[in-house]
């Protein structure tokens, strides 16, 4: 395998890491983190990196194979600690959600990250294992779909009591789409896909602020009205024109008007100003650290709003290079899975590229309001310490991968002795 896909991965990644940093250090000084110093995040960052690297660095070479010996002890450790997000003193606890566990370390202070990172992880890893060692009986029910969807149910769910139905369906997405590739039989997948609906279905009506989110979302301001309030103020300097936009909508949302509750309004806020942000961004951007939007206007502009803040400071060019990069790693990552050189290097190189590029693909679905509001980071960009780890992580494996099979292709075999190692479809 030639090593040239292996840089375009490493570069595309690395390229999207950098424009993380420029982000944030645009957006730092409006952020909680930097309201005292605006380097606070950049450092955090910074280090979160640094052990990225060096962790990325190990798994890269170290033979993935150990991850399969390995899979019991670290789906259970990461299972321990989802359910520390539920213990007082432990769990910490932002905005109705029990994401977070904070756990102090003598000499270096409190250590704060999300659990369900390295629990998307671990997820991948444990069925890719499980479907390498239960090949010849995939199309059975019991051991082709009913034990897989156990090993995928236990972290789905208590993520999802999490109150973070976002990450329980991106790990509920790429399960299905590997035991697919794995040879599940399609009425299996098709009856999973079901069920999966009628849960979240069910887990939104159960939530009432998943209930008010999706409300909301149906009532999205339309962007034509939006650019018909902007177009008539239009004589007045831009800033002004943001500001005159959210008292308009402020006014609209406390009027009669049914479809426009102040709490839709409140709901709406976050991806009304992302899509100013885009919209004002035109083709090439207001230009390096001139957003306007990240001032107070756009909520959490150096996180799950990033990719707005890329797109008014960089225009539609910045937007577009961004999602190039992505295609461009991800398929990479793709082609290296698919030259793995035995079935579990397959199903877990391509398990770990569909959660980076499903992430992704999320994260920008809501920020131009395809999808409702749900807080997921942008990968290799958004600011946020355990997920650009867990990101950097799984590209230290996929290298490993790409680096077994250069390995296995530069053995000699005669053609009838080789296995077919392609996923069944």
């Amino acid at each position: 395998m030639s090593r040239g896909v292996a840089y375009v991965l490493v570069i595309s990644f690395l390229l999207l890491t950098a424009l993380g940093f420029v982000m944030l250090l645009s957006t730092s000084p409006y952020s909680q983190e930097g309201q005292l110093d605006s380097f606070t995040g950049v450092r955090r960052q910074g280090l979160w990196l640094l052990l990225g690297l060096v962790a990325a660095g190990l798994l890269s070479a170290t033979d993935y194979h150990r991850l399969e010996a390995a899979v019991s002890p670290l789906f259970w450790a990461a299972i321990v600690l989802l359910a520390l997000c539920f213990i007082n003193g432990i769990g910490v606890k932002v905005g109705g959600a029990s994401r977070w566990i904070s756990l102090r370390i003598p000499g270096l202070g409190a250590f704060t990250g999300q659990p369900s990172e390295l629990a998307k992880l671990t997820t991948v890893i444990a069925l890719a294992a499980w479907c390498a060692r239960y090949r010849e009986r995939r199309e059975e029910f019991f051991f082709g779909f009913a034990l897989p969807l156990l090993v995928v149910a236990l972290p789905v769910a208590l993520i999802a009591v999490e109150v973070d139905l976002g990450t329980a369906s991106l790990i509920f997405l790429v399960s299905t789409a590997m035991l697919y590739i794995a040879g599940t039989r399609t009425v299996y997948i098709l009856g999973l896909i079901l069920i999966g609906a009628g849960l979240l279905a069910g887990a939104i009506h159960l939530i009432p602020n998943r209930t008010a989110r999706i409300t909301a979302f149906l009532h999205l301001n339309d962007p034509a009205e939006v650019a018909e309030v902007a177009g008539s103020v239009g004589a007045v300097e831009e800033g002004t024109v943001l500001a005159k936009l959210a008292d308009y909508l402020h006014l609209k949302a406390n009027a009669a008007d049914p479809k426009l509750s102040s709490e839709i309004k409140d709901m709406n806020l976050q991806q009304t100003q992302a899509m100013i942000a885009l919209g004002s961004g035109g083709l090439t951007g207001q230009g390096l650290g001139e957003s306007r939007q990240k001032m107070y206007y756009l909520p959490l502009p150096h996180t799950d709003s990033v990719f707005a803040i890329v797109g008014e400071e960089g225009g539609l060019v910045a937007t577009l290079v961004v999602i190039m990069l992505f295609l461009l790693g991800g398929l990479s990552g793709v082609v290296i899975a698919l030259q793995a050189p035995d079935r579990f290097g397959k199903l877990l190189g391509f398990g770990l590229m569909a959660l980076i590029l499903g992430q992704a693909a999320i994260n920008m679905a809501v920020t131009t309001g395809c999808l409702p509001n749900k807080g997921m980071p942008l990968p290799f960009i958004s600011y946020g310490g355990s997920n650009l780890f867990s990101c950097m992580l799984a590209l230290g494996i996929v290298l490993n991968i790409h680096r077994q099979a250069r390995e296995a292709a530069a053995v000699p075999v005669a053609l009838l002795q080789r296995q077919k190692l392609t996923p069944s479809l």
